[in-house]
């Protein structure tokens, strides 16, 4: 059960295997990133919760919002409503299905 009272699953990925992807969550869903030190998260829909492990805050995103991650360890990306995003590393994006 997630903060908002709705089951949730959790996908963990690998930085070094998420490159380039972009990603769709469903409200309540959460997936969290291993190692984001240099990852670029954008926003393409909705609104996203996002959680740096070494931060005492939160950071919402909304479609063409981005985030640059400065420091190592994991992120947290949880959707409010049903959203997408894409996480770049400097390689070309991929296409993660969902």
């Amino acid at each position: 059960m997630n903060k908002f009272g709705k089951s949730s699953s959790t996908l963990v990925v690998n930085a070094q295997a998420a490159s380039s992807l972009t990603e769709r969550l469903l409200p309540g869903q959460v997936e969290a990133i291993d190692h984001g030190k240099g990852k670029h998260i954008l926003c393409t829909s909705g609104r996203l919760w996002v959680t740096l492990e070494h931060e005492g805050w939160d950071h919402i995103l909304e479609p063409n919002d981005s985030l640059d991650i400065d420091e190592d360890g994991v992120v947290v990306i949880s959707a409010l409503n049903t959203g997408a995003f894409m996480v770049e590393d400097g390689r070309a994006y991929q296409t993660l299905s969902q």
